[in-house]
């Protein structure tokens, strides 16, 4: 999606419900806008370093973030605190030729040229400006998106670079791009301009907390009294599906709020967000810059693929060296369900609580009358008495810690889970999350989808009747 057909989304939604919340104007559109700039540890340390350099007349400086990250916001913030006490130029169409480049810098510093004038003379025109100006105001160019620049154009701002005085930088150039301008900077013939940067800035996403500080900040700058209180699990679902992305957080806030309005509220749940999320997978799918840049693709494909593997490796190591009544079961979605295996006395009774059986009661009146327990689960039994159930494995852990966290966490969304040991002997011990107890696949299916449990598995087990 173009960037014209996203402001033209952007303002169709912005008359719906400006009025409903009582807002001057839309809090999360997706324009930089330095008033709306959230000072989140990473914003703040780029601007402080930055203006640092600016007037410590370092020369060559870099601020590199990925998509959505706001580095076009941070440039306009910039501008407006130097305004006054710096000449500045800001490029926002890197991909012209160097003198096309050097000519804009002039229009903007209003020096006159001839439209005829060779890439020299102009250089030469830059460089009258600079002797005859006030020395104690910098000459700061700002060029963003620069990692679209040709190289012919990095060459003519290193040469640009080269006006100095025997004391001090004549110029200050911040070059603004997405990871990839680092890359295009490594190149050979590039090696000495990257020698000339004295600094970079890197842009981070915005944390847990600082997702949570972004919403309030533009909710009360857009004319927010307190009316809108978004819930703790909408902003921890926004905070996982943006990863604390600027952009994309106001993308779906923008969205989650037309969805509030039509549902005739002023706060915001999981619900809303879910929906917006959904009304925004068409748009997202025709623009792939508002997710990720394509190094970031990568980076998260690699990621996967890792921890696949080793995933992979735990399931191997596990099969060949767990006892058999401990063996992962079978999962339903990929393959054909074959005969269940048993399971533990210690999941049978959790199980069978669910399924309103007396196991527990069972196994207490057998030790009173002296009699050995009986034992798992055998083929011997006849099918037809085994109670076959689907259960839900929601993750698995290495130690009883990370269990604890895991099932407080469901707990805190509303969903009860068990856990499972496997003693894998000198291998050390595994835990299983499990939750539910289903007589259908249908049933374990919904349950998945209804609470969001994507990554998790479902398997069969079966417990005596």
């Amino acid at each position: 999606m173009n960037t014209s057909a996203a402001s033209n989304i952007d303002s169709a939604k912005e008359r719906v419900y400006l009025d409903f919340y009582n807002l001057n104007e839309a809090p999360f559109s997706i324009t930089p806008d330095p008033e709306y700039l959230f000072y989140s540890v990473t914003h703040q340390n780029a601007i402080n370093k930055l203006l640092y350099g600016i007037n410590s007349r370092m020369g060559f400086l870099l601020l590199v973030g990925e998509v959505g990250t706001g580095k076009t916001t941070i440039c306009r913030s910039l501008l407006d605190k130097l305004a006054g006490k710096a000449y500045t130029v800001y490029i926002i169409n890197p991909s012209l030729s160097g003198t096309e480049l050097i000519s804009s810098i002039l229009d903007d510093l209003e020096i006159p040229y001839s439209k005829e004038a060779s890439k020299k003379e102009l250089i030469d025109a830059l460089n009258t400006f600079f002797l005859s100006a006030d020395n104690d105001k910098p000459v700061v160019i700002i060029i963003d998106d620069a990692q679209t620049m040709h190289i012919d154009s990095l060459e003519d701002m290193r040469l640009l670079s080269n006006l100095e005085t025997d004391k001090q930088k004549l110029l200050q150039i911040l070059l603004v791009g997405q990871p990839e301008l680092l890359t295009q900077l490594s190149r050979p013939e590039l090696r000495q301009l990257k020698q000339r940067v004295a600094l970079t800035c890197r842009l981070e996403s915005l944390t847990r907390t600082e997702v949570e500080g972004y919403i309030s900040r533009r909710l009360f700058v857009a004319g927010d009294k307190g009316h809108i209180r978004f819930k703790s699990d909408a902003i921890r679902r926004i905070f996982s599906i943006s990863q604390g992305t600027p952009r994309l957080i106001n993308r779906i806030c923008d969205y989650a709020l037309t969805a509030g309005y039509v549902a005739d509220t002023h706060e915001i749940s999981q619900g809303h967000v879910k929906k917006a999320v959904k009304e925004l997978k068409g748009l997202w799918e025709g623009d792939t810059s508002a997710i990720s840049s394509s190094s970031g693709r990568r980076k998260w494909l690699l990621i996967i693929a890792i921890l696949s593997l080793v995933y992979s490796g735990i399931v191997v190591v596990i099969w060949h060296l767990a006892p058999r009544n401990y063996l992962p079961a079978q999962v339903v979605e990929s393959v054909t369900i074959t005969e269940p295996r048993p399971i533990s006395i210690a999941m049978a009774k959790l199980q069978a609580s669910q399924l309103g059986t007396s196991l527990e009661k069972n196994m207490a009146d057998i030790k009173r009358e002296g009699q050995a327990p009986p034992p798992l689960v055998t083929a011997t039994i006849p099918p037809n008495e085994r109670k076959k159930v689907y259960i839900i494995r929601v993750a698995s852990f290495r130690t009883l810690q990370r269990i604890e966290k895991a099932t407080a966490q469901l707990r805190k969304n509303g969903i009860q889970s068990y856990s499972n040991l496997v003693d894998l002997g000198e291998k050390g011990q595994w835990f299983g999350l499990y939750t539910g107890s289903f007589n259908t696949l249908e049933e374990a299916k919904q349950f998945k989808t209804d609470n969001d449990l994507y990554d998790a598995v479902i398997e069969h087990r079966y417990i005596e009747q």
